[in-house]
């Protein structure tokens, strides 16, 4: 008996592992990888694929650490920036499975002693799945801090009380937001009594395998971490990033092949139901504007997109200084691709993945990943033209503002431009007027960038500031955010400031 069970073992590992590698040839694949090393485009990059749970293709090239000549391996841990968002949404299912917290409850219910500021909407009608989809009413914000510079950075309570703002009503448009991700660590923290990184690891990490994955910084010394690049390959101090659950996952390929594999069912059993794994890729609020991308969505923690060229894709990249990494579920196809990066390069990650995709689907052509395929040049609406008269709320300011948008293809705005410290010492404003680098609309968003500045004690003057426009036309109103960004060499910062205008 003991034979025979042996012998359907050994029958099921040959039929499981039957798609294996050799099924498929990555010589051209990896001789284009190699180039990029040779070239000095990236310092390494990490690779997976999982076909029928089973992970059938794993590599990494090139150098962890460029200095010291280490060389990248498939389980040096990487971070991945925005593919942390899957993780972080996990861990609230799990938190959901186990009845700590309710999908459906407001969120206010689990975030005391924080409080959102609310421009628009109701904030008891902030629910626990809108943070989940980006529903919440929250605005773009990233907050970068560098070891080598001696700026403080914000921690996530202050930065949530500061920008914290419902600049939408919930339910009204998917904002992407990383202070929605900070807010869901911030709940698995206080709900589960663990720190978020040690309820991690207990509750998913550890359970999927997951062993060179951590948040922040490794607790054991033996973790070989990839040190992070800039684009000219020169080596980055410690970054730090106040919305963890956003942003401060570090896995190596191994390991998110892994938790790609369980959200294909493939993996550790119990963690979720099915029901509940599919929810994460299927969920859409009926009321919400999904603007960006083309016909794409935002579940719970993943983008996901019904037809890809005759194929259903789920995934999630990420982005940030020193940092690139895509991970990509073919459900129908039980695959998964990871790859990741570490320096900057959010294309070549995407074509790696695509050119992935094609290996081990021939006939699949992946669409690319455009996050404004879905919008067009703003003259094509004409509900947007006119004069509209309003202000921008910058702290206890409100700064007046005009913005002309005008069918010949010119938007113009104006707004008196202050220093902070000249508007309380009643020096004269100098007023700012430019016109927009663009302005694109998809039905009732309104998005353009133009160079500018705002009196607020947090914006960094000496730095060259865009801001950038994300505005929800409702009748005879826009509404929404201004924000300020300073991203050149390194990325510091996207603060969101609300903005109301009327049509005159």
């Amino acid at each position: 008996m003991k034979k025979l069970t042996l012998l359907i073992l050994l029958i099921f590992q040959i039929f499981k592992v039957g798609f294996s590698q050799s099924n498929f040839d990555f010589s051209d694949f990896e001789n284009q990888i190699n180039k990029e090393i040779d070239n000095r485009t990236i310092p390494s990059i990490s690779v997976a694929i999982a076909k029928d749970g089973v992970i059938i293709y794993e590599k990494a090239f090139g150098l962890a650490d460029l200095e010291n000549k280490v060389m990248a391996t498939i389980s040096t841990s990487y971070q991945l920036a925005s593919a942390s968002k899957p993780m972080t949404a996990t861990g609230i299912m799990i938190l959901c499975h186990k009845k700590v917290i309710d999908l459906y409850s407001s969120v206010e219910k689990y975030i005391s002693p924080l409080k959102f500021k609310v421009f628009e909407g109701v904030s008891s009608e902030v629910k626990v799945i809108d943070l989940l989809n980006h529903t919440s009413g929250l605005g773009t914000y990233f907050q970068i801090g560098y070891a080598d510079e001696n700026i403080r950075s914000d921690d996530f309570e202050t930065a949530f009380n500061k920008y914290g703002g419902l600049y939408h009503p919930t339910g009204l448009i998917c904002e992407y937001s990383n202070l929605g991700y900070g807010l869901l660590d911030f709940i698995i923290s206080k709900q589960s009594g663990k720190s978020y990184s040690k309820f991690m690891k207990d509750e998913l990490f550890r359970p999927l395998g997951m062993d060179n994955t951590f948040i922040d910084k490794p607790d054991n010394p033996k973790f070989s971490v990839a040190k992070k690049y800039d684009s000219k390959l020169i080596l980055l101090p410690d970054v730090s990033n106040n919305t963890k659950g956003a942003g401060n996952v570090y896995s190596s390929i191994h390991d998110l092949a892994l938790f790609g594999m369980f959200h294909l069912k493939n993996g550790q059993k119990g963690l979720l139901s099915s029901e509940e794994i599919d929810l994460t890729h299927n969920y859409i609020n009926p009321k919400t504007l999904y603007h960006y991308y083309d016909s794409t969505l935002y579940g719970l923690g993943w983008y996901f997109k019904t037809n890809d060229n005759g194929y259903k894709i789920i995934w999630h990249e990420g982005g940030m200084m020193g940092a690139s990494s895509m991970i990509k579920l073919i459900p129908g196809e039980n695959v998964v691709i990871a790859v990741i990066i570490n320096t900057s390069n959010q294309q070549l990650c995407q074509n790696v993945t695509n050119k992935l995709s094609k290996i081990i689907l021939p006939k699949y052509n992946p669409s690319p990943i455009n996050e404004v395929a879905a919008y067009k040049y703003y003259t094509s609406d004409s509900t947007y033209f006119g004069d509209w008269q309003g202000t921008i709320k910058v702290g206890e300011l409100d700064v007046p503002c005009t913005l002309k948008i005008q069918p010949d293809g010119n938007i113009i705005i104006e707004y008196l431009d202050f220093t902070y410290k000249s508007y309380f010492t009643q020096n004269n404003p100098i007023p700012h007027k430019t016109i927009l680098l663009a302005g694109l609309v998809n039905k009732n968003s309104f998005i353009g960038m133009f160079p500018g500045n705002l009196p607020s004690v947090d914006i960094r003057h000496e730095l060259s500031q865009f801001m950038s426009l994300k505005l929800y036309k409702d009748a005879n109103v826009l509404s929404g955010t201004i924000v300020a960004i300073a991203a050149a060499n390194r990325e510091y910062y996207a603060y969101p400031f609300y903005i109301k205008l009327e049509r005159k």
